[in-house]
């Protein structure tokens, strides 16, 4: 007889085969198919996490999860699920997708890199921009502030009291912008549309230079041919009370000189500004017509060379009557120290007798 013990063992033994058995898998074929729709199901959705993942580009979560699906799959209970091998040829495309996906991510991360290098790019090139146009507008603003003086001062070489000081300004104030476009100088390569504006400049510089001369070649005979000429009546007048031949002749003489420069000048400055024979200047205040100048004191001078003809005439009568006035007056002396020196031996010999 087997003792109780003993019996009792054999059981415990048996119970835990038959439950060891069960936890192994069912042992049918519908428990088995059961079991493999749940491993499926439970693959599906470790599938569709890694799709998101790999979606996302982030293959380094994806792939622990398909290393889990492919475990699950891997079970024979899966074989008898309806899905198993859909699941499986997913699995295999989402595994293949993984070093694609890897590469796709290092391609975007270096286009996000050259695109932010770019944008980089861009937005220095922006600051640049900007910063060019403000130093552009700055410059600009300075050389149209300095050619606004160039207008100011040459229209001021027109008004009637104009001389060298207007003429000294206007020049000051030309060669004040042409300073003022050499410090804009590197500006030209970097705008065209400054280097349009600097060239229009410059341009606007040579027609008022030009404009300059003229006005200081009028200005300079103004003040000097022209001048010296209306100062001639006054010194005709002083002329005309001079008692000595010499001194009257000196004051004739440079009177008809003012006038004969007067219109040589006048001539010279209507063949190099043909235009100034049909605009008058304005000298003192009045406007005179230079080619009337011109004639006006070529005759003056004409009228005075015959007053200088005529004082030069009297002048040479006078010296020969002085001549003549000195030679009577040498004959004179010479008689007057005959005599004298006869009246002295005449008494030099009386002077002798007595003493005998």
């Amino acid at each position: 007889m087997t003792p109780a013990r003993t019996t009792s063992r054999t059981w415990v033994l048996l119970l835990l085969v038959v439950v060891a058995t069960s936890a192994c898998g069912p042992r049918t074929k519908q428990q088995r198919q059961s079991h493999g729709d749940k491993r499926t199901d439970e693959a599906t959705l470790l599938l569709n996490e890694a799709s998101q993942h790999l979606r996302e580009l982030n293959a380094d979560r994806a792939e622990p999860l398909l290393a889990k699906a492919e475990k699950v799959l891997a079970h024979p209970d899966v074989d008898l699920s309806p899905e198993g091998d859909m699941l499986r040829s997913e699995l295999a495309e989402l595994q293949a997708r993984v070093p694609r996906v890897r590469e796709e991510k290092v391609r975007r991360e270096k286009e996000s890199v050259t695109d932010r290098e770019r944008k980089e790019r861009e937005a220095i090139a922006e600051r640049e921009r900007k910063a060019l146009e403000a130093t552009v507008e700055k410059q600009r603003d300075a050389v149209v502030e300095a050619m606004f003086a160039v207008t100011e001062a040459l229209d001021a070489l027109e008004a009637r009291n104009a001389g060298s000081e207007q003429v000294t300004a206007a020049s000051d104030a030309i060669q004040r912008t042409r300073e003022r476009l050499k410090t804009g100088k590197e500006l030209e390569a970097k705008s065209e549309d400054y280097a349009a504006s600097a060239r229009s400049t410059e341009r606007r510089l040579e027609q008022a230079e030009t404009r300059l001369q003229s006005a200081r070649r009028v200005i300079d005979f103004v003040s000097g041919p022209l001048g010296e000429s209306q100062e001639a009546p006054a010194l005709e007048k002083k002329a005309k009370r001079e008692k000595d031949l010499e001194a009257r002749l000196s004051i004739y003489t440079d009177v008809r000189n003012r006038y004969l420069r007067c219109g040589s000048e006048a001539d010279k400055l209507l063949s190099e500004m043909p235009e100034l024979a049909r605009s008058p200047l304005s000298v003192k205040g009045r406007p005179m017509a230079l080619k009337a100048v011109a004639a006006g004191c070529k005759k003056k001078a004409g009228l005075t060379q015959r007053t200088v003809v005529k004082v030069q005439k009297a002048k040479v009568k006078w010296e020969k009557a002085q001549a003549k006035r000195e030679k009577a007056r040498e004959k004179m002396e010479k008689l007057k120290a005959a005599r004298e020196k006869a009246r002295e031996a005449a008494r030099q010999k009386a002077l002798a007798r007595k003493r005998k």
